[in-house]
């Protein structure tokens, strides 16, 4: 009888034990998914050198899991050809999300057939890269452009990344993070934009009507997507990126405008515009565009290079 109870506590010991050790297993120990990875810089990847399994964990930082399964192919390319364009300069690979941060965000119900779906987007392109002159490209994202995404000769003023040209991004339009509007007081305005403005302003900012504070903010220089490269404020030149990262602001693609006592900053896109766009890389993926042909849309004269099988 007293064996009989042993096997009965044992086996119900083992049931509860399992689902534990499931988890565990899954979230891992909390570490970035890219740590502790024996990467050694190279120009000659082999699949030995260079883990594969990493790519879900910043494909997932990266993208929604509502994404359409040619987008998806198409963010794993991308985040191969980062991973080891980064590795090639010694440098930091792509953030990713470890598997227990992914069960957290997903949860248990959605874990499996998520991770499984980035999975099958890294497995279907393994290897393949993009590349121009025989080199890793940078292959810049945003969230959703203003229109077009931008040509980075406008904003760095040389030809370094000629594969980032201007793209027609209309598809963008009706994405909800394509406008946004924020409102603040001349005084908010000021206090957060710090050393942008002068002593003598900053003194004044109580003070100071919409209409005159605009008037401090000029000389406006937008590239062809409309995004804001140089602007003066209180005779000082700033760049577009340089003010919308201080202000947190959705994109460099701003207007200001005074509306009822208030300055209304309207903000188009989210992002830097630069490459693809995830909202359009989407929408042609619904058109039909295999991924491919996606990220040939948006990086100009590129080649696809399978660098192991």
């Amino acid at each position: 009888m007293k064996h009989f109870l042993y096997q009965i506590l044992g086996t119900v010991a083992l049931f509860i034990l399992i689902p534990i050790v499931f988890t565990l297993l899954i979230q891992g120990n909390g570490e970035n998914a890219t740590e502790n990875l024996d990467l050694t810089p190279t120009t000659e990847m082999s699949e030995y050198e260079f883990d594969e399994d990493v790519l879900p964990g910043i494909i997932a930082n990266e993208i929604s899991m509502e994404t359409e399964e040619e987008a998806v192919k198409a963010q794993a390319v991308i985040a191969r050809t980062n991973s080891l364009r980064a590795i090639e300069a010694g440098e930091n690979l792509p953030e990713g999300l470890t598997k227990g941060e992914m069960l957290r965000l997903w949860g248990q119900e959605n874990f499996s057939e998520y991770f499984g779906r980035l999975e099958k987007g890294v497995k279907d392109t393994r290897g393949v890269v993009m590349m121009y002159g025989g080199k890793y490209i940078r292959a810049d994202f945003h969230r959703s452009s203003a229109g077009r995404t931008r040509d980075a000769g406008e904003l760095y003023g040389e030809e370094e990344f000629p594969y980032l040209k201007s793209a027609d991004s209309r598809m963008d339009l009706p994405s909800e993070d394509f406008l946004k509007v924020v409102f603040y007081t001349p005084k908010e305005l000021i206090e957060k934009g710090g050393e942008f403005f002068s002593e003598e302003t900053k003194a004044a900012a109580s003070d100071l009507k919409a209409e005159e504070l605009l008037a401090k903010i000029s000389a406006q220089e937008r590239d062809m997507a409309g995004y804001v490269t140089g602007i003066t404020i209180d005779g000082k030149k700033r760049s577009g990126e340089e003010v919308r990262l201080c202000y947190d602001w959705n994109s460099s693609a701003f207007s200001l405008k005074e509306v009822d006592g208030k300055i209304r900053v309207l903000t188009k896109g989210l992002g830097h515009g630069l490459g693809l766009s995830i909202y359009g890389a989407n929408e042609l993926a619904k058109d039909g565009f295999s991924y491919k042909d996606i990220l040939k849309y948006f990086y100009s004269e590129i080649e696809f290079v399978t660098q192991y099988d």
